[in-house]
């Protein structure tokens, strides 16, 4: 198995001293033209403290990776001491990608094959802690590696509040009558390997999608609190049709409701 070591023996250029993210492979670090890619979705100049990211590092066709580590560090630093790392990354499919023995933070590979791509979770730190980089490093051969550099590194700062500290009690007398746009996407990270216990025997899918801009009057679910027929259906049965009926029941003039099917 070719992987990552802290025999300082073995080192090749120069790595981060805390977890001595060094590869096995002996040879110096190879330059590339953007066969390698680490890519987090949407690609963010800026991360909103506290906010979860898609991370994707892949290789684009024909060329394959079979071992990679991915960190994510302060700026100005070099991973030396804990405190360099930042943020928190979550394994997505443990038969692909786990935290690294001797360098928690760091996510590595479970097993040296042949990969195009692999996906982590990663969650940005809180409010306050400015810019960082996102880094990964690559193994193609066993005398080939890549890292840190060009594609496979990605800056990003916290985004600036535009009105400082957003109130933890909403406006309770608001009445938005105009129109807004906004872009949501789902991901489904549910699998039988995952989650084995009660996965469904049909074929799981999303449900259709009901979006609805309100008033303050009317809630669709707490938490602790029961559900109304409507929610119930959509989550048991993925049918739309009783909370279609909730909603224009509920109907005010200052909102309306879209949904689609």
């Amino acid at each position: 198995m070719f992987a990552f070591t802290e025999d300082p023996s073995e080192r090749v250029g120069k790595g981060d001293g805390y977890c001595s993210r060094i590869l096995r492979a002996q040879s110096n670090r190879k330059d590339g033209n953007n066969e390698f890619r680490l890519r987090v979705e949407g690609d963010p100049e800026t991360y909103h403290p506290g906010s979860t990211y898609r991370v994707t590092v892949m290789a684009s066709s024909p060329f394959y990776f079979r071992g990679f580590t991915l960190i994510a560090l302060r700026e100005g630093t070099e991973g030396d001491n804990d405190s360099d790392f930042i943020g928190n990354f979550q394994i997505i499919d443990e038969e692909e990608t786990q935290f690294m023995t001797n360098c928690p933070p760091a996510v590595t590979e479970s097993t040296p094959r042949r990969r195009t791509n692999i996906q982590v979770f990663w969650t940005a730190p809180p409010s306050g802690s400015g810019c960082l980089s996102i880094k990964a490093s690559i193994v193609q051969k066993r005398i080939i590696y890549f890292q840190d550099e060009g594609s496979l590194t990605k800056r990003m700062c916290e985004k600036e509040s535009l009105y400082g500290d957003v109130t933890e009690k909403p406006l309770l007398n608001c009445c938005a009558c105009g129109t807004a746009k906004y872009r949501v996407t789902f991901f489904g990270n549910w699998s039988e390997k995952s989650h084995p216990k009660d996965y469904p025997r049909r074929a799981n899918h999303w449900s259709a999608l009901i979006g609805a801009s309100h008033s303050k009057d009317y809630v669709l679910w707490e938490y602790g609190g029961f559900s109304s027929d409507g929610v119930k259906q959509v989550a048991e049965l993925g049918s739309p049709v009783k909370m279609e009926e909730e909603i224009r029941q509920k109907y005010d003039p200052c909102w309306q409701s879209r949904w689609s099917s």
